[in-house]
């Protein structure tokens, strides 16, 4: 077998059950997943970088199916989101919001030293979370230890002031990044309670879980879309493909300034991706 090195440097066997699992999630049949396979097999070679592998299966799956390529490329198109002027906490927001949580964006909170500004506050009765956002637009960054602990003493700040009776009380933690956790950030956050979510962590429940099982695709992750019209979008505040799918062109024209004509092509493209064939 083949062996491939990570992003990280280190050096593992090839899988083609992760390849062939990313291709069926992203909405594609076994049989276009078994074509692909045997097409990427035959352009491996002993050391290649899984972000050529990855490269080389989104061409395919581009020659394959459009749209399916695009969804592919769900983790790309969120690494896109900070140059494309789209806060990444302002997008997970809305993805939570989606799943039934009540969201508060960026709340300077009052803790018992310092004051802290609070990426996320996720809410439920007299039940408040703190959600601290780290993102990354790379490859092979992992949000490590260090931020695991940051979190962790801004919520004790915060618990210990609502202890007194001055502060607003914080039941829960959670640590939120786009990319993997290192092992000392995992084992960490579990000694001290701080959930932790990210790139298909927790396994089955991950940020890329959420978004696929609600089709809560960025706009980022579209190919059609120049870049004026993304920032006349994140302008708009017009984050997810659902906010083009469910509006007519008139009615995103008036809100984005952007040409009804432009919108029937982007229109299309994000129904496409946002509708499994």
């Amino acid at each position: 077998m083949v062996m491939i090195r990570k992003a990280s440097g280190d050096m593992e066997e090839f899988s083609l059950n992760k390849v062939v699992t990313a291709i069926v999630r992203s909405g594609g049949t076994p049989d276009v997943a078994d074509r692909v396979i045997k097409k990427l097999e035959k352009k491996l070679y002993e050391g290649i970088s899984t972000r050529e592998i990855y490269k080389i299966t989104f061409g395919l799956l581009d020659k394959e199916q459009p749209s399916l390529a695009s969804r592919y490329d769900l983790r790309g198109a969120i690494m896109r989101l900070g140059p494309a002027g789209f806060p990444f906490e302002t997008y997970l927001g809305e993805v939570l919001a989606e799943h039934g949580y009540k969201v508060q964006l960026r709340q300077n909170i009052k803790g018992k030293c310092v004051g802290h500004e609070i990426d996320i506050v996720l809410s439920a009765g007299d039940e408040h979370t703190m959600v601290e956002c780290k993102y990354h637009n790379e490859y092979g960054i992992y949000t490590g230890l260090k931020a695991a602990l940051y979190t962790y003493a801004r919520f004790l700040d915060l618990e210990e002031c609502a202890k007194e009776g001055k502060c607003e009380n914080f039941t829960g933690v959670w640590l939120a990044t786009n990319t993997k956790f290192s092992f000392d950030a995992k084992q960490y956050s579990k000694c001290r309670g701080v959930r932790l979510l990210g790139w298909r962590y927790p396994k089955g429940e991950g940020i890329e879980t959420l978004i696929e099982s609600k089709g809560l695709y960025p706009i980022t992750i579209l190919r059609k879309v120049d870049r004026k019209s993304k920032e006349m979008l994140a302008k708009a505040n017009m984050m997810l493909l659902k906010d083009l799918t469910e509006k007519s062109p008139s009615e995103i024209s008036s809100k984005t300034g952007i040409k009804e004509r432009t919108l029937r092509d982007i229109i299309e493209e994000a129904r496409g991706i946002v509708v499994k064939d």
